[in-house]
């Protein structure tokens, strides 16, 4: 009998991927507030604002893989800030009280978690062992860490994956790079030397596969690789490979305060993220660099046209 993984944040890139990568060796059971994708057999209902969660979904879970979040880059209101919150938080509260009730012990507990852990302001390079930062941001990301320790009472192994960019054709940042580039212009923001840390989504989700066969991983993980990429060269990476027309231009970073306001310390931040703690787990990245990246995207078009 195959182990039951339940995944929340079912509609996400990293959700659907590792949904893929893991259907042959479990039994995948994903949580949604979409009542139009519930079928009760393997997509079941829950609502992180009124505690609702079916039961059914629960039974025989071996495993919980927390991804759910709405989503950071929406405006910063109160209301939307409390969305944030409870999306991450209340939705880890919700999954370890109900298995406390129904004497349900999974033997892990992954979760999401994120490097602004570190602070919208932090500079340099950041292990795991670093102080966190004091932003609201950093809380929420601190909160949604906590929130997870607490499966440790029920005799779970609790995992926090501190996720860099997430990196694929699919997900925002490079795809609406893109599609500009695509276009004819690329956009440099503020400083072209800031850096990005980013991971490959494919190895986002080998590294949750990992984790749950391989009971040594436990705690915090920075999840980047091992080689950032300045703005700069990022968006001159996407020129030379695939858009070479492309006019770049740069936009100082106080035009984007006047539509982003507060969101615009997101694309601000310019830190490093140190891997030495994933690297001494054996974890091998098929993605080391942004080349590779764009060498998937180019033969990804190609095969589209050759159809």
């Amino acid at each position: 009998m195959k182990d039951r993984v339940i995944i929340t944040g079912y509609s996400g890139s990293l959700a659907k991927i590792i949904r893929e990568l893991l259907k042959d060796d479990y039994e995948i059971i994903a949580l949604t507030s979409n009542k139009e994708k519930v079928n009760n057999k393997n997509i079941y209902f829950w609502n992180t604002s009124t505690d609702e969660i079916d039961e059914k979904a629960l039974e025989n879970c071996k495993h919980i893989i927390h991804l759910s979040g709405y989503p950071i880059l929406k405006r910063w209101k109160k209301k939307n800030k409390r969305l944030m919150h409870q999306s991450r938080i209340g939705a880890a509260n919700l999954l370890f009280n109900k298995c406390k009730e129904l004497n349900i012990s999974p033997k892990t507990f992954i979760s999401a978690s994120a490097i602004g852990i570190y602070g919208l302001n932090a500079r340099g390079v950041k292990s795991e062992n670093d102080e966190i930062g004091t932003d609201w941001i950093a809380r929420m990301a601190s909160d949604w860490e906590e929130s997870a320790q607490q499966f440790k009472q029920i005799g779970s192994r609790v995992i926090q994956m501190r996720i860099s960019l997430l990196m694929n054709q699919e997900t925002a940042f490079l795809k609406y790079n893109l599609l500009s580039m695509k276009l004819g212009v690329g956009v440099v923001i503020g400083s072209k030397k800031k850096k990005i840390s980013w991971i490959h989504v494919d190895d986002a989700a080998n590294f949750i596969k990992e984790a749950i066969t391989n009971e040594n991983y436990k705690g915090a993980y920075n999840l980047a690789t091992t080689e950032p990429i300045s703005q700069g060269m990022f968006i001159k990476k996407i020129k030379e490979k695939l858009f070479p027309y492309a006019l770049i231009i740069r936009i100082p970073l106080f035009l984007i305060r006047l539509f982003l306001g507060e969101r615009s310390q997101i694309i601000n931040t310019d830190v490093s993220i140190n891997v030495d703690k994933l690297k001494k787990e054996g974890f091998i990245w098929k993605f080391y660099n942004f080349n590779e990246v764009l060498e998937k995207v180019r033969n990804k078009n190609q095969e589209f046209h050759q159809k």
